[in-house]
């Protein structure tokens, strides 16, 4: 949009106000996530109630901004801080994120205060820190946002996250890995899969110490921020995470298991032509195969999210057999899916190979701590925890 066109509705819509979200403010936080629905195959609405900060409050240095037009709350967006890991080792990095714009009000105005409002927080940053934000795959409009017009920050894009959602299902035949990382055959216990427990979180931590170096925006954690981090996610605990060991007892990998719906339950608005279709062939089918049905529009999508996901990049074997245990342990339980995000890059896509997921894809892209277009490579994979959307 030209600066002209913009000056024009500055003329003729009504000006708004950008200032700190505060508590009082969390109940036109709810009304503006609902409003603001995510398209695709299936149009996805998000009820963020009782506690639209519950996500925000798991992340460090947060700031969460609103814009307000005649006493409406109609935008917001977050600036947070993350110690992760960048090639190889801890760094500090920003992440931009929860920027939504009513849809009765994206004029463009709004929307381009609150990316000023997230490039002002970046000043606070050591210059070449990097930051991070992540874009629903055909976002046009957004994606044009990201090229840095009208003085706005410049991103370059370098990874896709593919949301993997798993439908629940008949009962899978379990694939288990073996101790040198092929696959044992069918029926074999050569490993063991259980819930974890408290006992378990310095070998959980070791791990994660082992895997995250290798992935780009990796959380840095050790046993006690991995712990606190739990206890401090709602609706999650650590019996929610499932370990993979091999015969001699070694941990080859874990994943958590987070029902959000305590704080976050999407629901459906609409199918598209070609889902709609596909909806009632499959609920004509779902009793027959043990499976929850579809919900109608309006209705609640009940799901889980995989969450710190664990597992060496060599080792699809470990985590396909983490997903199909999940998966025959989720049936009959209420659950219609189980969703897990990897990098399209990841050679751990593997594990989904044959399961017959539904793609849904979600491009990444950094700037600096200035704003300016990141303009060197990042090698290894992307880690993002689409569970913190």
């Amino acid at each position: 949009m030209s600066a002209t066109l913009l000056e024009e509705q500055w003329r003729t819509v009504p000006p708004f106000t950008l200032r700190d979200a505060e508590p009082s403010d969390n109940d036109g936080l709810v009304a503006l996530a609902e409003a603001c629905s995510m398209s695709g195959d299936i149009e996805l609405r998000i009820d963020r109630r009782p506690d639209f900060f519950a996500l925000t409050r798991l992340e460090d240095g947060w700031r969460l901004a609103v814009a307000e037009r005649e006493g409406m709350i109609v935008g917001c967006i977050c600036f947070s801080e993350r110690l992760c890991h960048m090639d190889g080792a801890p760094r500090l990095t920003g992440y931009v994120g929860d920027l939504k714009v009513h849809p009765a009000h994206r004029d463009a105005i709004v929307a381009d205060g609150l990316c000023r409002y997230a490039a002002e927080q970046m000043q606070g940053l050591p210059e070449d820190t990097p930051v991070l934000i992540t874009v629903l795959a055909g976002n046009t409009a957004m994606e044009r946002r990201l090229g840095g017009p009208r003085g706005l920050p410049r991103f370059t894009r370098i990874a896709t996250i593919r949301t993997h959602s798993l439908s629940i299902l008949w009962k899978r035949g379990r694939s288990t890995p073996d101790s040198e990382g092929g696959r044992s055959s069918r029926g074999q216990q050569s490993v063991d899969i259980r819930r974890a427990e408290w006992n378990d979180i310095r070998e959980m931590a070791d791990l994660w110490r082992k895997v995250a170096p290798h992935r780009q925006f990796s959380p840095v954690h050790d046993a006690d921020s991995l712990a606190q981090w739990i206890r401090e996610a709602p609706g999650l605990d650590i019996s929610d995470y499932r370990l993979v060991r091999d015969r001699n007892r070694r941990l080859l990998g874990f994943v958590g298991l987070w029902d959000q719906r305590a704080f976050k339950q999407l629901s459906v608005v609409s199918y598209s032509p070609r889902m709609a279709a596909a909806r009632r062939v499959f609920n004509a089918l779902a009793p027959l195969m043990g499976a929850e049905r579809l919900p109608s529009p309006g209705a609640p999508l009940n799901l889980v999210t995989a969450t710190n996901v664990c597992v060496l990049s060599d080792r699809a074997d470990v985590l396909r057999a983490l997903v199909v245990d999940a998966h025959n342990e989720l049936r009959h339980s209420g659950y219609s899916l189980l969703n897990i995000g990897l990098d399209l890059t990841d050679p751990l896509n593997a594990a989904m190979r044959g399961l017959l997921t539904q793609p849904t894809d979600v491009n990444a892209y950094v700037t600096t701590g200035r704003g300016r277009a990141w303009n060197r490579a990042l090698g290894g994979t992307l880690h993002y925890e689409i569970a913190l959307v």
